[in-house]
């Protein structure tokens, strides 16, 4: 079907979930560029804890390294490609009411996955 649900890699999870515990105050607001059909950001915005940021605590290249290697296997596994890794974003905020359409990924992103981290939910 192109996708799979499973249950992230427990290695993969304390790690995003610890550096999440430590930054998620320090959420920055997202742009989005003008024509962008993926999110409705025009209504309601999204937000990035980015890994890759040096200045949020634990944050830069050996955590996401360190996410990267832990999580490769995964993807490898269910691809059943050798697999490199080409970009880590980090834990994106989506607002209530914000809409992440189906749509295909520019090159060179083949395989991705999302990480559900945290999520308050309004009912079960």
């Amino acid at each position: 079907m192109g996708f799979k649900k499973i249950r992230c890699p427990e290695e993969v999870f304390k790690l995003l979930k610890a550096f999440w515990d430590k930054n998620k105050d320090k959420k920055k607001l997202e742009s989005w560029y003008a024509a962008n059909t993926i999110t409705n950001s025009f209504q309601k915005p999204s937000y990035m804890v980015s890994i890759e940021d040096t200045e949020l605590e634990g944050g830069g290249s050996n955590l996401y390294n360190q996410i990267a290697d832990a999580a490769r296997n995964t993807i490898q596994e269910w691809t059943g490609q050798e697999l490199r890794s080409t970009s880590i974003y980090g834990i994106r905020i989506y607002t209530e009411g914000a809409i992440l359409t189906p749509h295909v990924d520019r090159l060179p992103l083949i395989s991705s996955a999302i990480v559900n981290v945290d999520q308050d939910l309004d009912e079960p």
